[in-house]
């Protein structure tokens, strides 16, 4: 009987999980926000506070089989995949990969988050895929058609995360520049820079074609206004004489309203205590994009250092989770508003099934486990690795967690809510980094990897 060895253990072991993960979490897990995109993407209208492309995709796979099975699936898919194409790279794994990968499938980011249908999850799924295919790519350079077909997949899987979050385009720009950075080792810059220029062309097409179907901009519109709302009345909140020129000059009452419902509301947690002022929501509502734009510039260009305190208040409520059950680190079951329900036609789920994944995920949060901060010192830890070592794959690896890293950083920017899965990818990426240490290095950049060979000390190691 031939034994086993580490690589066809660990490829077999990671169908198993993707199968596993599927048939536990089928059909998906819906929050509010995911039966907004499903009806979106039933009725081919989009409201723009989502990017569009999520619902866009949920409506093709409802369109094939109803529900959100079908793309819990293919997210899920997205994600093992990744994983499966960096031990089908190198012609020998190590056994160290097994328990890594086994811990890592024990998380309920890899166990329950798979199923969630939150655009953040699918964001982080073609993100490590984008990267893995990148990694493929530069792994097999010498081979015209296999780099060929990778590095289209790349740019294909790096643009679809470009439109599937806000500031997703972090981690596609990143991804062109670790192509770059391996086309010019070999001597290819050129191509390095059509590669971006490619790239950026099909993120703008597609986002020309989805806008068609959508609301002409308005949500987008009322995203910035909200995160202007918030930054002002959190600054009103710490220096409650802070001058509001713009605002005391055209429209006086919403001054008062920052400087009273504002202030007194305003929490670093997330933007929703606001809501609890009619007034105020209705008084964003009616003015001016221009005018709130220009008080917000002004706190920024005049009170650089209020506009960080509190920005960094925010921040800490995003990375740390101090309060993780406040900051929603998983939902299970098909649940929201009964007017959503009833336009899809459809009923609440709370099984026992979800239950069960509900207590398992339960007795994680307040863990390491569920701690961005723990997984950017790992991310740090698993980058420091990858690029001392410096194979092809190694690299791109490597750039993954940076690009994770500087993802992480523009929530500094923009977050609204400390909601887990916003840094989702953090976690992942961290993860990946991890499995792609343990399982072992390869030739250093800028020579070609090949399944049947190897170096021989891969294979000592293996």
């Amino acid at each position: 009987m031939r034994i086993p060895t580490a690589k066809s253990a660990v490829t077999a072991l990671l169908l198993v999980l993707w199968l596993a993960v599927v048939a536990l979490n089928w059909p998906g897990h819906f929050s509010t926000d995911s039966l907004i995109q499903l009806l979106e993407g039933r009725t081919g209208h989009y409201e723009t506070w989502h990017p569009p492309v999520m619902s866009w995709l949920l409506g093709i796979a409802d369109w094939v089989l109803p529900g959100g099975g079908l793309f819990a699936a293919f997210d899920a898919a997205l994600l093992f995949g990744s994983l499966l194409l960096l031990v089908r790279l190198r012609a020998h794994v190590r056994w160290l990969a097994v328990p890594v990968l086994l811990a890592g499938a024990l998380t309920p980011q890899f166990l329950l988050y798979p199923g969630l249908v939150w655009k953040d999850v699918l964001f982080a799924h073609a993100s490590v895929a984008g990267f893995s295919c990148l990694a493929f790519a530069a792994a097999r350079w010498e081979r015209r058609n296999l780099r060929a077909v990778f590095s289209a997949l790349a740019l294909v899987l790096l643009s679809l995360a470009a439109l599937t979050r806000q500031n997703g385009i972090v981690i596609s720009l990143v991804g062109a520049l670790a192509f770059y950075w391996v086309a010019r080792a070999h001597n290819r810059s050129a191509m390095g820079a059509a590669f971006l220029v490619a790239m950026l062309v099909t993120i703008a097409a597609a986002m020309v074609a989805l806008v068609s179907g959508a609301d002409g901009g308005k949500g987008r519109v009322d995203e910035i206004k909200t995160l202007q709302l918030y930054d002002l009345a959190g600054a009103a909140s710490v220096d409650r004489a802070l001058p509001l020129a713009a605002l005391h000059r055209a429209d006086p009452a919403f001054e008062r309203l920052i400087r009273t419902d504002g202030a007194r509301l305003f929490s670093p947690e997330r933007v929703d205590t606001l809501q609890k002022s009619a007034a105020l929501e209705s008084a964003r509502d009616a003015i001016s994009p221009a005018l709130l734009a220009a008080q917000w510039r002004d706190l920024i260009v005049h009170h650089p250092m209020l506009y960080l305190e509190v920005r960094a208040a925010i921040f800490r409520w995003t990375l740390l989770t101090p309060d993780p059950d406040r900051c929603v680190p998983f939902v299970v079951g098909f649940d929201g508003p009964k007017r959503i329900l009833q336009l899809l036609n459809a009923q609440t789920r709370y099984d026992a099934r979800d239950a069960a994944l509900e207590t398992y995920a339960q007795r994680f949060v307040g863990t390491p486990v569920f701690s961005h901060g723990f997984f950017a010192v790992l991310a740090i830890a698993m980058a420091f690795v990858l690029f001392r070592r410096r194979s092809s794959a190694d690299l791109v690896v490597g750039w993954l967690l940076v690009g994770a890293g500087v993802f992480t950083l523009t929530f500094f920017v923009i977050s609204l809510a400390c909601d887990y899965r916003y840094l989702y990818l953090l976690d992942l990426a961290a993860m990946t980094g991890a499995f792609q240490v343990a399982l072992g290095s390869q030739s250093r950049l800028g020579r070609s990897d090949d399944d049947t060979g190897g170096s021989a000390a891969d294979a000592a190691a293996a």
